[in-house]
C-alpha cells in the first residue's frame, strides 16, 4: 500500500487502497471515547472524535489532497437499527464539513456480516467477501476519501476499496479515528 510503512499485515497483499491515515490508536483514552460513542450510543462524542479526524488532516499522506467525496463505511441496515445511527457517517458528516466536501452513500452491505471483532486476518477477509456493492450513483475518475471508527487489519477498509475501484473510482484513500 502506497505510504503505509510495512507490517506483517500488509506484507505480501494487494491493496486497493491508497493509504490509511489513523487519528490515534485504539488504546487509553481514544479507545475508550470509540468504545463509549459506538457501543454505548453516545453521539455526543462525535465531534471530540471529528476533531481527531480534523488534525489527523495535516498527515503528509493526505494533507492537501482533492477529495470529491466523502464516503462512510455503511452498516448493514439490521445492525444500524440496533445501534440507533452509523457511527461512520457521523464522522463522515463532521469531516465533510470541515473540508467543504460532500458525505455520498457510494456503498452499501449487501449481507449482515458477523463483527469483525475477534478475526483474525483471513478470517476478516473471508467475512468481507462480497459484503459491499457500490450504489447506482455514478462515480467513476473520482478520488475518494473513505471513513470509519477504527482499522484493525485493514479488510473492511480494503473490501470497500476494491468496489469502489471497480466502479471506476481512480484513487481512494482512508481515514479512521483509531487503528487497532
Amino acid at each position: 500500500m502506497v505510504g503505509m510503512s510495512s507490517c506483517t499485515n500488509c506484507d505480501g497483499r494487494q491493496w486497493h487502497l491508497t493509504s490509511i491515515v489513523a487519528a490515534c490508536r485504539y488504546e487509553g483514552v481514544g479507545g475508550e471515547l470509540i468504545k463509549r460513542f459506538k457501543y454505548g450510543r453516545d453521539r455526543t462524542l462525535a465531534p471530540v472524535l471529528g476533531d481527531l479526524l480534523i488534525k489527523a488532516l495535516s498527515d503528509h499522506r493526505i494533507a492537501g489532497k482533492k477529495f470529491d467525496a466523502i464516503v462512510p463505511v455503511p452498516l448493514h441496515p439490521l445492525r444500524e437499527r440496533e445501534r440507533e445511527f452509523n457511527q461512520s457517517a457521523l464522522l463522515a458528516a463532521r469531516l465533510g464539513r470541515d473540508l467543504k466536501v460532500p458525505v455520498k452513500d457510494l456503498l452499501h452491505r449487501t449481507r449482515d456480516t458477523a463483527p469483525q471483532a475477534g478475526l483474525d486476518r483471513v478470517g476478516r477477509m473471508k467475512n468481507l467477501e462480497g459484503a459491499f456493492e457500490v450504489s447506482k450513483m455514478t462515480c467513476e475518475g473520482h478520488c475518494v476519501l473513505l471513513v470509519d471508527d477504527v482499522t484493525t487489519t485493514g479488510a473492511t477498509l480494503d473490501a470497500c476499496a476494491a468496489v469502489l475501484r471497480e466502479a471506476g473510482v481512480a484513487e481512494v484513500f482512508a481515514m479512521v479515528v483509531a487503528r487497532d
